[in-house]
């Protein structure tokens, strides 16, 4: 003789699970963040391929990458936005997104990436790199402590929440 669930029993175990599946909605959504930062990374790791390359195919130049709103001299030949000028070495729109960015403020919309691109280093090469300031020209030995690129506003888990930067290095860091 089989014996059936009653109506409280079931109800009961229904409880039991929303209980579980509401204690474990943040770590999963923490989760889920934790692979999109790590993807972002690995995004910014690609760029930060394709700048290599593209500066040892242009007399060791960084790309002159033109952010919205402009930012690069008029007279400059070489400039353009990301996708075309890193596009070449395997980068495409999907690289420029930001998995969380695409997920919630859609900034690649309106700037055509979830990265900006530091405009200190447009059009310079890597060995001589000059910082212009109220102060001066500044010569930098060090190229490891300029950014390249960084998400534009902090949206990564962390303590605080972070920003994943592309350093002229290579390095990718969360700040």
């Amino acid at each position: 003789m089989s014996r059936a669930f009653t109506l409280v029993e079931l109800l009961v175990a229904m409880a039991i699970l929303a209980v579980l599946a509401t204690l474990a909605s943040p770590a999963i959504g923490l989760a889920i963040e934790r692979g999109r930062s790590a993807k972002c990374v690995n995004n910014l790791r690609q760029i930060g391929v394709a700048v290599q390359q593209y500066a040892a195919d242009n007399d060791y130049r960084f790309p002159a990458i033109e952010t919205d709103p402009p930012s690069l001299p008029d007279d400059l030949p070489d400039k353009g936005t990301a996708l075309e000028l890193l596009g070449p070495y395997d980068v495409t729109r999907e690289t420029l997104t930001c998995p969380t960015d695409a997920a919630t403020a859609r900034v690649v919309e309106r700037h055509g990436t979830s990265y900006h691109f530091s405009p200190v280093l447009q059009d310079e090469t890597p060995v001589s790199v000059k910082i212009y300031s109220r102060r001066g020209t500044f010569n930098i030995e060090n190229i490891g402590r300029l950014t390249v690129a960084s998400d534009f506003q902090p949206v990564h888990p962390g303590k605080p929440i972070g920003v994943n930067v592309l350093k002229a290095d290579g390095r990718v860091i969360q700040r």
